[in-house]
């Protein structure tokens, strides 16, 4: 009987608890909601319809959503919907989705291309979805609610707010939804009476919307925004953003049906709310699940918000009476009680309990004074003994990267002392010069690592004047941090500006005194070799001459020879002579009359034997300006005979090929400009100062072959400035050279 009734009990247990079991069961069962998102959640109209939904389906109530956001206002690639689509079977693989919900166009795309293959004839939910008529849609399995924007309410809205206006900028972008809005603006502005003219601008970069913002002025005119997502950084950012830019560009009332836009951007608007859209959107869906999707219509409308933003409506001189009446007015400044009633009452509070604290302060504050007037005293001995020293004060706060300098630093640096100087480490490590700042920090890191009792170091600083100044800074660490790191270091600066310019000037006078003694003693040698040359040949043949065994004809050739030989000689010493006097002061210029035509033939007649002489294909072209026989001009014949024959010898030593061209042209009847170019080797724009310095020569190895003793140019540079005149040069290495000398003369006998 006890195995019986044992059994019975635990039958009628069973039978008993098992309605509780089952309802346990069913209560534990999930409806999973997905919800599909265009863009991404931090877009306020894709959070307001996220949010909303979410609030829509609880968890309390066995509700489990999933959020998906496609993000393409910001980002859209070509293999990005066959991406997404493999994404979502493998993810949903393992869950069976009772419901999805999707929020704009791109979204709702996707469910009717993929949805039936990815979860099967699940019912969908849609929002924010525009121009329906584009897809082929089942009404029965989509059911919605309706985004149409409210242009036609907008633009009645424009004008009932500016009954002036002129002219309405329309900004799109080229996004699907611009698109989209563009073709209902089009057909809402054609059904309404609308006085105003209007543009639209298909924005597809900031710079293309800047540039035809631009061409507007400001009167009269108000821009309608209907969708603007610029490329900006590799993506597009949120339209609110774009308030500033369209402000600088065109600062006139902006109008729009968005919630979103509002807060500093558009003025007013009849908008549609993505809360609303949300939640209508997640409360048909919730239907359809409970069956009750029969009779529900294929479009729900949501309803419209009239909204003026206070702020911009008084920024544009926009009366805010002219809002209708069911409109909405936000961002109305509150009365200072009602914006300021929490902290009346608590500073009531407040001013209680510090008439009680104040005694207490009084004591405190008293003895305060008494210390920093002990502090004050001892600072002031420190100021004197740094006035008497030149020297300022610094004090640095690693930690806090700040500075503390007194007057004296201000004066070292050239300001006045009320002259407001920046307290910032940062700062000051800006006007120490960018050469200098390696030293001062490996001075600092051997003082922190203990190698010197003290930081010592010079540098220069930017002073007031813009220039540059030498410092010299001594200092020690007062504080160091747990880890032993500088927390505070305090020293003196002193200027030693002076100092270093009078080792500078040392420093180039021994430099100047070394150079002039290289320059000597290449100067010497060269001499030796210029002056030992000639009178080689004139003791060598004098000694054949001496010895009597040659025929007349080789002892007129000797003797040629031998005059040669004492003409070069004779010509350094000229030059000799010449830069002797150009030192002292002592040349002289020979003013007459002469024919320059004559002077030049001349020229013209040593440089041919010169250049046969040297036996190089060089061909010698002379161009005169002016057809006469007789040129008369006024000047020293030598010495611009001695510059025209400088310049052309030098030509003929560096120019083994070519020509050699002298030509002349009076730029006034009393300027003569003289022009001597070859197709030599050339001279390096470096060079172009150094060929016209005393016993200077370019090269000297690569142009053994040119002798010289480096007082040609410089003579020729010297006369031509005694005369008044200016030489330049114009060659570039392997190019050649133009050597161009103007002089001023008198002209005789000229043609007018």
């Amino acid at each position: 009987m006890i195995p019986n009734l044992s059994s019975f009990l635990l039958a009628l247990i069973l039978t008993l608890s098992l309605p509780s079991w089952a309802k346990a069961t069913e209560a534990a069962e999930l409806t999973d909601i997905l919800l599909i998102n265009s863009y991404h959640y931090t877009f306020k109209w894709t959070k307001d319809i996220t949010d909303a939904v979410i609030a829509e389906f609880p968890e309390a109530d066995n509700y489990r959503i999933s959020v998906e956001n496609m993000d393409t206002k910001r980002f859209s690639y070509e293999s990005m919907d066959e991406e997404f689509t493999r994404y979502l079977k493998q993810k949903y693989s393992v869950l069976n989705v009772d419901g999805i919900i999707c929020s704009d166009n791109d979204a709702f795309m996707f469910v009717l291309n993929h949805g039936l293959e990815i979860w099967g004839d699940v019912p969908v939910s849609f929002c924010g979805v525009n121009d329906l008529e584009m897809y082929d849609i089942d009404t029965t399995k989509y059911k919605g609610v309706a985004e149409e924007v409210a242009i036609k309410e907008t633009l009645s809205l424009i004008l009932q707010l500016q009954p002036q206006l002129e002219k309405l900028i329309v900004v799109t972008d080229s996004t699907l939804n611009g698109i989209l809005f563009a073709k209902q603006f089009m057909r809402s502005i054609s059904d309404m009476y609308f006085p105003a003219d209007y543009t639209m601008i298909y924005a597809t970069s900031a710079e293309l919307l800047g540039k035809e913002l631009s061409k507007y002025e400001p009167e009269n005119k108000a821009i309608l925004l209907l969708s603007l997502y610029l490329p900006r950084n590799g993506a597009s950012r949120e339209m609110i953003l774009e308030a500033d830019f369209i402000r600088d560009c065109l600062d006139v009332p902006v109008f729009g049906g968005w919630d979103f836009l509002f807060d500093n951007f558009i003025a007013a608007g009849v908008i549609n709310k993505g809360s609303d859209q949300g939640r209508l959107a997640a409360q048909l869906l919730k239907k359809r699940l409970q069956g009750e999707g029969e009779d529900l219509p294929f479009l729900t409308y949501p309803e419209r918000h009239t909204v003026g933003d206070y702020q911009q409506l008084k920024r544009y001189h926009i009366d805010v009476k002219l809002l209708p009446q069911s409109a909405r007015l936000i961002n109305k400044p509150l009365s200072y009680f009602e914006r300021y009633k929490t902290e009346i009452l608590i500073v009531g509070l407040i001013l209680g309990i510090l008439m009680m604290v104040n005694v207490a302060l009084l004591k405190l504050l008293t003895q305060k004074r008494l210390a920093e007037a002990r502090l004050k005293k001892s600072e002031s001995r420190l100021e004197l003994a740094l006035d008497g020293a030149n020297a300022g004060l610094w004090d640095i706060d690693f930690v806090n990267k700040a500075l503390f300098i007194n007057s004296w630093v201000k004066y070292l640096l050239g300001f006045n002392d009320s002259y407001y100087v920046s307290a910032s480490f940062d700062d000051w490590v800006n006007i120490c010069h960018p050469d200098d700042i390696k030293q001062i920090s490996e001075s600092f890191a051997m003082h922190l690592s203990g190698q010197t009792p003290d930081f010592n170091s010079e540098a220069r600083m930017l002073t007031a004047d813009g220039t540059f100044k030498w410092f010299s800074f001594h200092g020690k660490i007062t504080e160091k941090t747990e880890v032993g790191e500088a927390a505070r270091m305090i020293g003196i600066m002193m200027n030693i500006d002076f100092q270093r310019q009078f080792e500078e000037q040392l420093r180039a006078a021994k430099e100047k005194a070394e150079e002039s003694d290289r320059l000597k003693s290449s100067f010497l040698a060269n001499m030796s070799h210029e002056i030992r040359t000639p009178m080689n040949a004139i003791l060598g043949f004098s000694d054949i001459l001496i010895g009597g065994k040659t025929t007349v004809d080789e002892s007129k050739k000797y003797l040629h020879f031998i005059r040669a030989s004492g003409e070069s000689l004779l010509a350094l010493i000229n030059d000799i002579i010449d830069v002797s006097k150009i030192e002292a002061g002592q040349l002289t210029l020979n003013t007459g009359k002469f024919d320059l035509h004559k002077l030049l033939d001349k020229v013209t007649n040593t440089a041919n034997a010169l250049i046969r002489l040297r036996n190089i294909d060089v061909k010698f072209i002379l161009e005169k300006e002016l057809v006469l026989d007789t040129v008369t001009i006024e000047g020293d014949q030598f010495r611009i005979e001695q510059i025209i024959n400088n310049l052309i010898s030098n030509a003929i030593k560096f120019t083994s090929k070519g020509y050699i061209k002298l030509s002349y042209r009076f730029l006034k009847a009393n300027i003569l400009e003289i022009k001597v170019e070859d197709t030599g080797i050339g001279i390096s724009k470096e060079n172009h100062q150094l060929i016209f310095e005393r016993f200077r020569q370019v090269d000297q190895e690569a142009n053994n072959n040119t002798a010289g003793t480096g007082l040609g140019l410089a003579i020729t540079k010297s006369v031509v400035n005694l005369m008044g005149g200016n030489i330049s040069l114009s060659s570039e290495l392997d190019r050649g050279a133009v050597f161009t000398v103007t002089i001023p003369c008198k002209t005789h006998y000229l043609p007018s």
